[in-house]
């Protein structure tokens, strides 16, 4: 399990944010009044790397530890900076739904094939005990021929784990690489040799005339 440090917040979130060294968050959940807490950009970012917001995480407030998930995390929408942070105590007796990755394991024979494998769904929504939350769900691709898709009802889920998207949802698919033809771009060049074709042409059918009027 991760460990993450916080503190009490007492000044607003756009104050917090200009010391550049903390991210401004608020902490609620079960029998936790909702608290606006700081926690340091680096250790965060550490951890949200691994975790995303599918991992509980043991967050210390005042010496008292909460195990949280990150419920959500405003980012700016140009830098991608953390802008705020909300953390939710979870009951660890008690189901909740998380997202979960999906990793695709195996080789496909489409790629020796010379097709190609398109990834159509990257995370699962799923329900189960905080204690029973895996990192990514593995999907096996080695069976996954030219036309072939994979949909969430055959995946095999983890013990204790219950997918709940739809099952006619499809995972992931292969196919053909279809190839475009270009057509050819027409140059000064080509440009040049069709008007002197037609030029020829058209002289060619001028002679044919005059030599038909001499003979009348």
């Amino acid at each position: 399990m991760y460990s993450l440090e916080a503190k009490i917040r007492t000044e607003n979130a756009r104050t917090t944010r200009k010391s550049g060294r903390v991210i401004p968050a608020v902490l609620y959940g079960k029998d936790v009044p909702s608290t606006p807490i700081t926690v340091g950009i680096s250790e965060f970012i550490k951890i949200y790397r691994e975790t995303g917001q599918g991992q509980i995480i043991t967050l210390t407030v005042d010496k008292k530890k909460y195990n949280v998930l990150v419920q959500e995390a405003q980012r700016h929408p140009v830098t991608g900076d953390f802008l705020h942070l909300d953390f939710i105590n979870v009951d660890m007796k008690k189901e909740i739904e998380v997202d979960t990755p999906i990793t695709l394991v195996g080789e496909s024979p489409a790629i020796v094939e010379g097709g190609q494998v398109h990834q159509i769904l990257t995370e699962l929504t799923v329900r189960c005990l905080p204690t029973d939350i895996v990192d990514t769900i593995e999907v096996d691709i080695s069976g996954l021929n030219i036309g072939d898709t994979i949909h969430v009802s055959s995946i095999e889920a983890p013990k204790g784990i219950t997918i709940l998207n739809e099952p006619e949802d499809p995972v992931v698919n292969a196919s053909e690489i279809k190839v475009v033809e270009e057509e050819p771009v027409e140059t000064e060049e080509t440009s040049e040799e069709g008007a002197e074709e037609g030029a020829e042409t058209e002289g060619a059918t001028e002679e044919a005339g005059e030599d038909e009027k001499a003979a009348e």
